[in-house]
C-alpha cells in the first residue's frame, strides 16, 4: 500500500493521485467501504489476475503493486494497453455490460487487491454517487488515453509519441522526488514501447536523446522527469488539457 497506509485509516490523500481512491479526496466513507468490500486476494509476479475472453463479472480494487494490461492483436501479438497500480481499480468493463474480458491483466511484481462481486460492486456505487462519479472520470481518462494512442500511432513519430507516453504517465502516476517528478509504475523500455507501438531499440535512442537534453532521467525499469516543461514540449503539447 501507499507509505504511510495504517490499517483503519482510509484517508483517499493515502492513495497515489491519478488512481479511483486517490479521485475519493474527502470521502472517506465511500474508501473505506470499498476496502471493506469481497475478498483480499494477493498475486506473485507473472500471475494472471483477469484473463481476456473470460465472462466473468467482478473487479479488484488494487492495493498495492503494478499491473500491465495487454490485450492480443490481429497478427498474435500481444500489445501492452497500460499499466494499473494500488489504488487503482480493474474488470469494472464486465461488470458494467457483462460482456467477456476485454483485455489481461497480469501482475508485475507481487500485487494485492480485493475481488469485489459485481452486486457489491454496482450496490457501492448506489449507495455513494461520489464513487460513481470516480469511477466515471477513471473511464474517461481511459477513453482518452486509447484515443490518444490511436490518433499518435497514425500521425505522430516515434519521439512524439514516447515523450506523450511519459506525460501521460506523469499526470496518472507522477510523485514529486526531490523536486522532480517520479513517474510511479516501473516500466522496461521495452514495456515502454509497447505502450507507443514502437521497437525498442527506437524508443531505447529516444529517451536517450532525452536525457541528453536534460529533460528525463533513465534509470533501471525508472524514468524520472528533470523538466516536465520540456517533456511536454518535446511531446507537442502546449497546455495542460491537451
Amino acid at each position: 500500500m501507499p507509505e504511510g497506509y495504517t490499517e483503519g485509516k482510509h484517508s483517499a490523500e493515502r492513495w497515489p493521485h491519478g488512481t479511483l481512491l486517490g479521485e475519493l479526496t474527502g470521502s472517506s466513507e465511500a474508501v473505506k467501504t470499498l476496502l471493506s468490500l469481497g475478498t483480499p486476494r494477493s498475486y506473485e509476479a507473472g500471475e494472471t489476475l483477469l484473463a481476456e475472453g473470460l465472462n466473468e463479472t467482478f473487479v479488484l480494487l488494487l492495493l498495492e503493486g503494478v499491473t500491465k494490461v495487454t490485450a492480443l492483436m490481429e497478427n498474435g501479438d500481444t500489445a501492452l494497453l497500460a499499466v494499473r497500480i494500488g489504488g487503482d481499480l480493474i474488470g469494472e468493463f464486465a461488470a458494467f455490460d457483462n460482456r467477456p474480458r476485454s483485455a489481461t491483466v497480469t501482475a508485475a511484481g507481487r500485487v494485492t487487491a480485493r475481488r469485489i462481486g459485481q452486486r457489491d460492486f454496482l450496490a457501492c456505487l448506489d449507495r455513494y454517487p461520489v464513487a460513481a462519479l470516480a469511477v466515471s472520470r477513471m473511464l474517461v481518462r481511459k477513453n482518452r488515453w486509447s484515443v490518444r494512442r490511436r490518433g499518435d500511432f497514425s500521425g505522430c513519430p516515434v519521439a512524439t509519441r514516447v515523450a506523450r507516453v511519459l506525460v501521460d504517465l506523469v499526470e496518472d502516476y507522477g510523485q514529486q522526488w526531490r523536486g522532480r517528478v517520479l513517474i510511479g509504475p516501473r516500466l522496461t523500455q521495452a514495456e515502454i514501447a509497447g505502450l507507443v507501438g514502437a521497437k525498442e531499440r527506437r524508443v531505447h535512442h529516444v529517451l536517450g536523446a532525452l536525457a541528453e537534453r536534460g529533460i528525463i532521467q533513465v534509470g533501471y525499469s525508472r524514468v524520472t522527469v528533470v523538466s516536465l516543461a520540456g517533456l511536454r514540449d518535446a511531446a507537442r503539447l502546449t497546455g495542460p488539457d491537451q
